[in-house]
């Protein structure tokens, strides 16, 4: 039986259908190929992406609102400069006030403007810069209604639009009429808060070089880990088993990413685990089927060599039924076992007479035992007595089976394997007890403590006797297990002896 014989069509235990078709790729129930996600931006580049995204946001941000600040305060610094300008005007002697505004015009500090109204309507225009204009320009960016308030109310800051430029103005009243304002256009405090939010600018795109640059070592040194367990992943999933991976030398490896490579491990556990149990699965039903194959092709050889009298063909038919009976049963428990995505034989116990199955079992290897020259013989109980027990007789057979074709091929020509069934009462209640002896090479201590063990004696004794695999001493061990009984090895000198418990009562 191949791997596609019994195995295409299994399933994944979580019963979501996932098949390996041809080396194609898992696909699901509906035959659909099940393709892995498309490769996007790694981990470090969306961590120095983001990084860089943060660091300009909270710069231009941080840009943003120092601007606003900044002009706002420049805006109200500039208004409490021209107000210190007026007060200095204002208080100066009536006599002297024209002369001062002159001075202030030809220092010429920040572009400020003065002009002095006096209380008849003359006017002495000043302008910081040559290029500022002459009476002309200062009067043109004073409108008379500010000239008005001035000198009705004593004081005004506002902002006036005049000769296609903003201003700040701020007047005073200065003695019995006079009126002393200064204006300063916007356009040169803009200019400066300008040059200093391209200085803000430059330092933020800085900032944000720099924590990209850090952004990317974090990363680098946080995605480390992640990267192995992504490789040991791939490795999983390539078919290695076994694979965890390697812990980071630098340590400080985060919860999440240890809690991944724990799940990880735990799943490569899991998948080992059943992996080997459907190899186990799978031996044991190639196994199994081989068995009841034996003893037909056996029968069959005879009859077509002529070697059966016809006195004996009845009975060599009924156990050619009985063996074809039983790998049908094999291949209907194959059939649900795939129906029910599971991985083992599921049992049916029933009353079963232990003796019984023995004689059939005798019978089904009479042909095997007679071209090997064996004598195979079956001790029944006094009176012919049942032995019975509460099991699952398809199991039972499967039992007696691997033991007796472990016995024959233990046998040396013209010896006797011998079979006996008998009820006995042990300190837990009734039991049915199944004795399988040769006259094979015989077993040693440590021998019968290891013979259960699939393998060992086959690798201890392969160039000195006669040995199979193992295989079904290990699987008859593992299924006296689920039918909840015992079986034991004994050493004798002269040959095997093979024992098995079988509880006789629910």
């Amino acid at each position: 039986m191949t791997d596609r014989q019994a195995g295409s069509g299994l399933t994944d235990r979580a019963g979501s259908g996932l098949t390996d078709r041809a080396g194609s790729g898992l696909t699901d129930r509906t035959g659909e190929v099940l393709r892995g996600p498309r490769r996007g931006w790694t981990v470090t580049a969306q961590l120095v992406t983001t990084t860089v995204l943060v660091a300009l946001l909270g710069a231009f941000a941080t840009v943003g609102g120092a601007f606003a600040l900044v002009q706002s305060t420049t805006v109200r610094q500039a208004q409490q400069d021209l107000r210190s300008t007026i007060r200095i005007v204002a208080g100066a002697p009536p006599v002297e006030r024209a002369t001062l505004v002159r001075n202030l015009d030809r220092a010429g500090v920040g572009r400020v403007r003065l002009l002095l109204v006096r209380a008849d309507g003359t006017t002495v225009p000043a302008s910081t810069s040559a290029s500022a204009g002459g009476t002309a320009s200062v009067t043109t960016l004073v409108p008379t209604a500010a000239i008005r308030t001035v000198q009705r109310d004593g004081t005004l800051s506002t902002r006036v639009r005049a000769a296609g430029q903003t201003s700040l103005l701020e007047g005073t009243r200065a003695g019995r009429g006079d009126a002393v304002i200064a204006v300063q256009d916007l356009s040169v405090i803009r200019a400066a808060v300008r040059r200093l939010a391209g200085l803000l600018v430059l330092a933020a795109l800085a900032g944000a070089a720099v924590a990209g640059a850090i952004g990317a070592l974090v990363a680098r040194r946080l995605v480390r880990p992640l990267r192995r367990t992504a490789a040991a992943a791939r490795r999983l999933a390539d078919g290695e088993r076994g694979i965890l991976p390697t812990p980071d030398p630098h340590g400080g490896t985060a919860a999440e990413i240890t809690a991944i490579d724990t799940a990880l491990g735990a799943l490569d556990a899991a998948i080992t685990t059943s992996e080997g149990r459907q190899r186990e699965f799978l031996l044991s039903v190639s196994h199994e089927i081989r068995t009841p194959l034996t003893g037909i092709r056996g029968y069959a050889d005879a009859l077509a060599d002529g070697l059966i009298p016809p006195s004996a063909t009845a009975d060599v038919g009924r156990t050619l039924v009985t063996e074809t009976t039983r790998l049908d049963a094999f291949v209907r428990d194959l059939l649900e076992l795939a129906r029910l995505q599971a991985d083992d034989f599921p049992l049916r116990t029933e009353p079963v007479d232990l003796a019984a199955l023995a004689a059939q079992s005798v019978a089904a290897w009479g042909a095997t035992a007679e071209a090997l020259d064996v004598r195979l013989v079956l001790a029944r109980p006094p009176l012919g007595d049942p032995v019975p027990c509460v099991s699952d007789p398809m199991r039972v057979r499967q039992l007696l089976d691997g033991l007796l074709e472990n016995a024959l091929r233990a046998s040396p020509p013209g010896s006797t394997v011998r079979v006996r069934a008998e009820a006995d009462r042990t300190d837990t209640g009734p039991v049915a007890v199944l004795v399988v002896q040769d006259d094979g090479p015989g077993l040693t201590d440590r021998d019968a403590a290891e013979a259960l063990e699939r393998g060992v004696l086959a690798d201890r004794y392969r160039n000195t006797r006669a040995v199979g695999t193992g295989l079904g001493l290990s699987i008859a061990a593992r299924l006296v297990r689920r039918l909840g009984g015992s079986i034991r090895a004994s050493a004798r000198a002269d040959g095997g002896e093979f024992t098995i418990v079988l509880p006789a009562t629910p």
